[in-house]
């Protein structure tokens, strides 16, 4: 009587607990977490007036070009959003300024409005604060601030940015004005 009795307790405990198991992976009814997560990297070309525009070379052609590149920059994020147009960002990079013999690595934190302009087209505002080392110059640092202008299509985004490192250098605030790309992956 007594492994009967077990063995009816066993049956109930089992029977019980098969009731409630439910195999998510195959079933549609449940909806699946969208990722919130996103990454983002950025190359640049910083430019600078050209100090010589209209200047003839030795072979008769005049110098016509307004800007000069003046170094590169790069730039990686990692960070949050809701609906691909709002995100905040954690962000660190490498910018070059050539001009000045400067090379500076920004840390900063980025807020990101994107708004839907078209089926996959947005364009919108990045806006970053945080701060900028430079390197091989002791312990020159200081605020680094951005206003980044972007055009984005799917995963590709064109840009273009305003950018002061918070530094003085030669008497003269260090900033930039750079065109670019981005990959921005969701």
């Amino acid at each position: 009587m007594k492994n009967i009795f077990s063995l009816f307790i066993l049956f109930l405990f089992n029977v019980s607990f098969a009731q409630v198991e439910i195999t998510l992976n195959d079933s549609n009814d449940f909806p699946t977490n969208k990722k919130i997560t996103f990454t983002q990297f950025e190359i640049s070309l910083p430019l600078q007036g050209n100090k010589n525009r209209g200047e003839v070379f030795p072979d008769g052609n005049t110098n016509d070009s307004w800007f000069l590149p003046d170094g590169v920059n790069s730039n990686f994020g990692y960070g949050i959003h809701f609906n691909q147009w709002l995100g905040i960002s954690a962000n660190t990079g490498i910018g070059m300024k050539l001009s000045e013999k400067l090379v500076v690595a920004p840390v900063f934190s980025n807020l990101r409005i994107m708004p839907k302009v078209g089926e996959e087209t947005r364009i919108g505002i990045d806006v970053g604060l945080g701060h900028a080392f430079a390197i091989g110059r002791g312990d020159l640092s200081g605020t680094f601030k951005r206003v980044k202008l972007n055009l984005e299509a799917s995963e590709l985004q064109l840009f273009l940015e305003i950018v002061s490192y918070g530094i003085r250098l030669n008497d003269n605030s260090q900033g930039s004005i750079s065109i670019g790309f981005a990959l921005v992956s969701f």
